[in-house]
């Protein structure tokens, strides 16, 4: 497998004032306008892409709440053997709605377009049953967490207990 660098990052517009930010979002108004023709408000003559993306009004539409994070994931590759997601979150008032199962059918996708096998993490309190029970996670024993631990250096909590699934061939 090819070394890759590949970084997922959430823009905000809220954030312009940075530069970097700043030449993303102009990087990423870019790419839309590559892939599809300017879309054109009659009206004003306003393209809605960077109206979007900068979440600017038009007129009566506000394009300010397109930019939500609701759920967030950390995940770390290893190799083709093994990828961990040590930490998973999503807002409490968003919980329950699948947000989270969203985000992990991405990551999972992706893993698997990059030949990943496995995937591990450690399940939370009260999570264990939800990972088993709705994502096809099987808990590891202790002899494959050590060996996981001295092998790949994955991230451990006290007293948590690490689950793994195989990863879908995409």
């Amino acid at each position: 497998m090819a070394a890759l660098d590949v970084k997922w990052k959430v823009l905000n517009w809220k954030m312009v004032a940075s530069d970097e930010i700043r030449q993303l979002l102009s990087k990423a108004v870019a790419i839309f306008h590559e892939q599809f023709d300017p879309i054109v408000d009659s009206a004003s003559g306003v393209d809605f892409i960077p109206a979007m993306l900068y979440g600017r009004n038009i007129k009566d539409r506000d394009f300010g709440g397109i930019q939500v994070v609701v759920s967030v994931g950390i995940f770390r590759i290893f190799g083709p053997e093994l990828a961990e997601l040590p930490l998973v979150a999503t807002i409490a008032d968003c919980q329950g709605q699948g947000y989270f199962q969203s985000l992990f059918s991405c990551i999972e996708r992706l893993l698997g377009s990059l030949k990943v096998k496995h995937l591990v993490l450690p399940a939370a309190e009260g999570a264990e049953s939800i990972r088993t029970g709705k994502f096809g996670f099987t808990k590891l024993v202790q002899d494959e967490i050590n060996n996981y631990k001295r092998q790949y250096h994955i991230m451990g909590f006290q007293g948590t207990p690490f689950l793994q699934k195989p990863v879908p061939a995409v």
